[in-house]
């Protein structure tokens, strides 16, 4: 997980210096949240079974019904038990870039 947020930052940066002149706030909003979730997603693959999954969950202390999840990983990303396994601040402590604390919108004043 380190070595894919470490690839994307680089790319998350400069996309943002480019296009931080527009006002794409909620679109940079809908990314974020895009990204955090197809990194969940990737997680998820990592563990390579349920089993592992709930270890995990018992291992947090986090209860839930595990069985009534959908069988893909995407769908799995957005369910509520995947994001208290992996919130926000996971991705913040593992170095992932926020783009949404970038000031957008710098050209938008003068238009």
């Amino acid at each position: 997980m380190e070595d894919i947020i470490k690839d994307l930052n680089p790319v998350l940066r400069g996309w943002i210096n480019y296009y931080r002149v527009a006002n794409i706030k909620s679109f940079i909003r809908d990314l974020m949240g895009w990204i955090r979730r197809r990194l969940r997603m990737i997680k998820i693959r990592q563990w390579k079974s349920y089993k592992a999954m709930h270890k995990e969950m018992r291992k947090q202390g986090i209860k839930g019904n595990g069985e009534k999840m959908a069988i893909t990983k995407w769908k799995n990303s957005n369910v509520h038990i995947v994001h208290m396994l992996l919130p926000n601040k996971l991705f913040e402590s593992l170095g992932l870039i926020d783009m949404q604390k970038y000031q957008v919108g710098l050209l938008s004043n003068y238009y």
